[in-house]
């Protein structure tokens, strides 16, 4: 009985999205508010990791950890841009290119701070 009642609930708001004026507008609003809210949650978790394994990446050596922020440097840049890059085939090859050389090099750092 209580899945019945959230499934009207959800159906309800959904057909006041529909037929309200301006409900469309709002449910934009609250899908940015939402956005904002995990990538601010995901910032927060990354300052956090950075600040719990500080001496962990400081000990990786330079060229490991210029590519480990490289490497987390393009993929932010890949999501960031990922609507206008597979636009073309061209484009989403590059994509899939430039998070495979990434997930290639976060790996290659990973090997190298195992062996220590």
């Amino acid at each position: 009985m209580k899945n019945a009642r959230n499934v009207a609930i959800i159906l309800l708001l959904a057909a006041a999205i529909v037929a309200l004026p301006g409900a469309g507008d709002t449910a934009g609003l609250i899908g940015a508010i939402f956005s904002l809210a995990i990538v601010a949650l995901l910032a927060y978790l990354a300052g956090r990791f950075y600040r719990d394994h500080q001496i962990d990446l400081y000990g990786l050596g330079d060229l490991d950890r210029g590519i480990l922020y490289a490497a987390f440097a393009v993929v932010v840049l890949v999501i960031a841009g990922f609507s206008r890059l597979t636009r073309t085939p061209g484009g989403t090859l590059a994509a899939i290119a430039l998070l495979v050389l990434c997930v290639g090099g976060v790996l290659r750092v990973y090997h190298n701070w195992q062996r220590y």
